[in-house]
């Protein structure tokens, strides 16, 4: 049956010989049924997985993308149950405004089609006489949940290199990778029976059974989550933990009024999509001075952006203490001996503190950024050399040949993406995350000697 079709709307996705009990979770209003499998279902669903995963090593490469991209184009089809679902219910359950849903998910979706998937394979796994790639026979994911459509990534590639995949999700987001799973399952049942989707409290003893179960697990979160799941798993354990972007932008490309209110929107669009949730999304840009357009006109540009966007993408529900955490960024830079405001009036929106001297301190998030005027960007080597173990992405604004340089310069620092500003958040396939291969860090290799 559809998950479209069934009331309240299952937030799960498990083989189809498999069942479990299920509990209802209301979110503002929503309600969505979540498997709670015991330890004792967690035992069967790995073993029918791992069944699964034996069929699913049968099948070449070319008919798994095939079936994937029919996932694909089913969740595109205008009429897509699984897309609608996902649409009525992601707001109540996220806090992302239905606009921002609505506008997000596909760019977040965007990376899976067949072609992009394909090259991230060639690039990553290419299959030599010598040298041969190993799947783990099963994955467990543990999702981060800050994000709707993000478990869909880890999905498709598990399948797309041959794996079975366990998905916990996030109280966070339960509902997008379920209903990605059931999208697959309609492309190929076969493929479905190798996921199994669901959420449960970490460190419990069904925790402790997937873990053991799984070869791998692949785990995102904030760094004690990730180290105390390392400690308990039986095997290899790939983690992402918190990390932090900026950007930054050079004096030339502030040269006339035109560069740099389209500069200004693009930035605005970074800080406004998914609210800062995200690791690639910029808390700090570092501006260059003694431009045509100073720094301060610059920041009243993104002011200007941002207040549109906040119209086009409302922002997502604050729980009191996120907005408690805005006022108190606000306090701080507008009472600073080296920092101003410029903030939305009567909400809060969006909130920009203008600072006179270059750090790398992360904001409360929820479209707050900090404009930093530095006389050089050179100069923020330092500053970001620092915290070199939490870089992650770089949006820079600069003209050849220094742009090059920089990048050069940003990646000696610790930076692993360097990107145009407004493409902050649309990473392609191929992005290594963290500095690491995506899905060439999950195999391991067989070398056969003459």
């Amino acid at each position: 049956m559809l998950l479209a079709a069934m009331s309240p709307p299952r937030a799960y996705h498990l083989p189809r010989t498999c069942n479990s009990p299920t509990k209802s979770h209301t979110f503002n209003g929503v309600e969505l049924q979540i498997a709670s499998p015991t330890a004792k279902h967690w035992k069967h669903i790995a073993q029918t997985l791992l069944a699964a995963r034996d069929r699913l090593r049968r099948r070449n490469r070319d008919d798994v993308l095939a079936a994937l991209q029919r996932a694909f184009d089913l969740w595109h089809q205008p009429d897509s149950p699984w897309r609608r679902i996902a649409e009525r219910a992601l707001p109540a359950v996220s806090g992302f405004s239905a606009q921002m849903v609505r506008h997000g998910l596909p760019k977040v979706l965007a990376p899976l089609r067949h072609d992009s998937i394909r090259e991230l394979l060639d690039r990553e796994l290419p299959v030599g006489a010598q040298r041969t790639p190993i799947s783990p026979q099963l994955i467990a994911h543990v999702l981060s949940g800050n994000i709707p459509g993000l478990g869909a990534i880890a999905t498709h590639l598990s399948l797309a290199i041959g794996s079975a995949a366990i998905l916990k999700t996030a109280m966070g987001d339960p509902l997008s990778t379920a209903v990605w799973a059931g999208t697959i399952a309609e492309a190929d049942p076969e493929l479905g029976d190798c996921l199994a989707v669901t959420y449960w409290p970490g460190g419990d003893e069904v925790e402790d059974v997937v873990f053991e179960a799984a070869e791998l697990v692949v785990a995102s979160g904030a760094d004690e989550a990730v180290a105390s799941i390392a400690k308990r798993a039986r095997g290899r354990v790939c983690g992402h933990g918190h990390r932090i972007s900026f950007a930054a932008i050079s004096r030339e490309c502030l040269a006339d009024a035109s560069n740099a209110d389209s500069l200004a929107r693009a930035l605005a669009r970074d800080i406004t999509l998914w609210d800062q949730q995200g690791c690639l999304s910029p808390q700090v840009c570092y501006v260059e001075d003694n431009g045509s357009i100073g720094p301060l006109k610059f920041a009243e540009m993104v002011a200007e952006a941002l207040t549109g966007d906040a119209v086009e993408l409302p922002p997502r529900r604050l729980s009191l203490d996120e907005q408690a955490a805005v006022m108190r960024f606000r306090q701080e830079a507008e009472w600073g001996t080296e920092s101003s405001l410029l903030a939305s009036t009567g909400s809060t929106a969006w909130s920009i503190a203008v600072e006179y001297r270059a750090n790398l301190r992360p904001t409360c998030l929820n479209r707050c950024i900090r404009l930093q005027i530095v006389p050089q960007l050179e100069h923020i080597a330092p500053v970001l050399a620092e915290q070199r173990s939490i870089l992650a992405a770089a949006g820079i604004a600069a003209r050849a040949p220094r742009r090059q340089q920089l990048a050069t310069l940003l990646g000696e620092c610790g930076v692993h993406r360097v990107c145009s500003i407004g493409k902050m958040q649309e990473p392609p396939l191929t992005w290594c995350q963290d500095g690491r291969q995506r899905v060439g860090d999950w195999v391991q290799w067989l070398e056969v000697e003459d």
